[in-house]
């Protein structure tokens, strides 16, 4: 049985006075890809923001690898393995694409192994290798965000979290974006967590999912599940 790598139990989080997350309970096995879904407004990305303790929640646990993760500094999440690409990519667009790689392996001190991930990168990226010594801005919006997850691949992520990887991109793109994912999780046994509008390529990524509603988890069950329930594909997936 795989070992649980990320569980939140009883998770409130709010800013100011309005409650985001109202008690979010869910759990991640080690090797999964996970799909988290549900309307704008629903609390997925503060989901993302509390895990990374970017907005600390109120109450409850957040336990990484057998550690409650609540109030630590995201530099030491990062050495932990857990590593995050926000909505809106967020590259550094006056550095190169290799000074942008290189960033993402800040913590790392092993220049080989350094450079043997960046040949990793440029394998699964081809496009990145043509581009290494182009400005960051000067991508287009896929490449950008294949540079987004390229450098959080640099940190070794024992656990990816993805905010809206394929939000403004060109449907051919977004099938290349996703089908890197699922390369990601099988070659490497990176686990993820998706936040995804496309809910119905996700689900067709995720091995689990669970679907949030106004700050809550209100199902939950296996990709294959959601896919196949009727009632599940009018209500979320829009038939």
């Amino acid at each position: 049985m795989s070992k649980t790598l990320l569980e939140l139990k009883g998770v409130r989080t709010a800013y100011g006075n309005i409650e985001a997350l109202k008690g979010v309970d869910l759990h991640i096995n080690e090797g999964e890809i996970i799909a988290l879904l549900g309307a704008n407004g629903a609390g997925k990305t503060t989901t993302l923001a509390s895990i990374t303790g970017l907005v600390p929640p109120k109450s409850g646990s957040v336990v990484f690898d057998g550690q409650d993760i609540r109030g630590a500094r995201i530099e030491s999440l990062v050495k932990k393995g857990l590593i995050m690409v926000p909505e809106g990519r967020h590259i550094f667009p006056g550095l190169t694409v290799l000074e942008n790689l290189k960033m993402g392996a800040y913590v790392l001190n092993d220049q080989k192994a350094i450079k043997q991930d960046l040949e990793y990168i440029f394998n699964l990226f081809p496009i990145l290798a043509t581009r290494s010594k182009q400005s960051g801005g000067t991508l287009s919006g896929g490449e950008q965000q294949m540079l987004a997850i390229s450098r959080s691949l640099m940190g070794k992520p024992r656990l990816l979290l993805l905010d809206e990887p394929s939000l403004g991109l060109a449907p051919i793109v977004i099938r290349d974006i996703l089908e890197t994912i699922r390369k990601i999780n099988k070659e490497n046994g990176t686990t993820i967590l998706l936040v995804e509008q496309n809910a119905n390529l996700a689900l067709m990524l995720a091995h689990r999912a669970y679907i949030m509603t106004t700050g809550l988890i209100t199902l939950s069950g296996t990709a294959s599940e959601f896919l196949n329930d009727e009632n599940v594909r009018k209500a979320y997936l829009g038939g």
